[in-house]
């Protein structure tokens, strides 16, 4: 049994953890904590959870030995400023923003734009994307949860770099994703009304996610990778659609790249490979799943559809099954058929 803390519940991955952690049978003691709604009760912000009457604490008055694991579900440099209390303590931590997921102190800073503390510990924090770094997350006090995007894109796009299938030089990824990926200040400050109707692209080759992309393609293929990656937000709430166009080396039928697919991810329960069809967003949503399809083209072009859920795969759900990987639970507990 383990004793756990969720720092910024009240957010939309916060909810989500709590909405999971509900019905987790290895969980103690789960509390609550807030930086602005200390005192309100958690069911406020999610009608889910209108049944629930914890109250959130206030983060400044936490003990991080209470606990085995703690989520910082927080905004990007929250996790970091705690780092020495963190350092100090017994807990482990898996911190859902990007104060860990880049190595090169350089590049968090010209994409954040925000000092980093501890820039010395980044090459040293294992990257939480529990199918490729299943072994390392078990040992670890501290895992940096990959952001959606990448999430969506490094698992299908590691067969073929890791089988030296595909051209290293041009792989673009058109992403769409639900606008709850936004976080519910800007919600509340008026997007939900914008993307009604409306379909946004932004952040146009400077997104915080290229360089955490390309990063941890590197180390999958052992070379430079540089993708072209374009978001978009779309007028549904939840969901992330990636179509992935790459170059194949030689041709291979639609079958072979199943077969491959199958060889690296036949045992994991929350891939989903497609021999036919297409994947889609309604078929992920509020899942721990990922679904790929293979779409083969002329000239040894081939476009990959890979969907996620952004709330669940994509932040809560990646947390908790690498929550249940540290802390020696069975790994699905808790995420299947959500």
């Amino acid at each position: 049994m383990a004793n756990i803390a969720i720092i910024g519940a009240s957010g939309f991955t916060g909810i989500e953890i709590v909405k999971l952690l509900k019905k987790h049978p290895k969980i103690k003691i789960m509390d609550l904590f807030s930086f602005s709604n200390a005192g309100k009760k958690i069911s406020v912000f999610s009608s889910d959870l209108k049944n629930f009457d914890d109250i959130l604490k206030d983060f400044s008055s936490i003990n991080y030995d209470n606990y085995d694991l703690i989520f910082f579900a927080c905004p990007n440099g929250t996790a970091v400023k705690s780092f020495k209390n963190i350092e100090k303590s017994n807990t482990k931590i898996i911190d859902l923003a990007a104060d860990f997921r880049l190595d090169d102190y350089n590049i968090w800073k010209e994409y954040y734009g925000i000092s980093h503390d501890s820039a010395d510990i980044l090459p040293k924090i294992t990257y939480g994307l529990t199918e490729i770094n299943r072994d390392l997350i078990k040992k670890q006090k501290i895992i940096a949860n990959p952001g959606c995007y990448p999430t969506a894109a490094i698992i299908a796009l590691l067969p073929l770099l890791k089988e030296d299938k595909i051209h290293l030089s041009n792989i673009i990824i058109d992403a769409k994703s639900g606008y709850s990926g936004a976080g519910r200040e800007k919600i509340e400050s008026g997007l939900k009304d914008e993307i009604n109707n409306n379909f946004i692209p932004y952040n146009l080759d400077k997104h915080r996610h290229k360089p955490e992309i390309e990063q941890e393609l590197n180390k999958l293929s052992g070379e430079n990778t540089e993708v072209i990656f374009s978001p978009h937000i779309i007028p549904i709430y939840r969901g992330i659609l990636e179509t992935i166009y790459v170059d194949l080396k030689n041709n291979l039928s639609h079958e072979e790249i199943v077969k491959i697919y199958n060889k690296y991810y036949e045992k994991e329960k929350f891939i989903n490979i497609c021999s036919k069809g297409c994947a889609t967003i309604s078929n992920i949503s509020h899942t721990n799943n990922i679904q790929l399809s293979f779409h083969i083209r002329n000239n040894k072009k081939l476009t990959i559809i890979s969907a996620i859920d952004n709330l669940i795969k994509g932040a809560a759900g990646q947390a908790v099954q690498n929550m249940n990987i540290m802390l020696g639970f069975k790994e699905d507990i808790a995420l299947r058929d959500e």
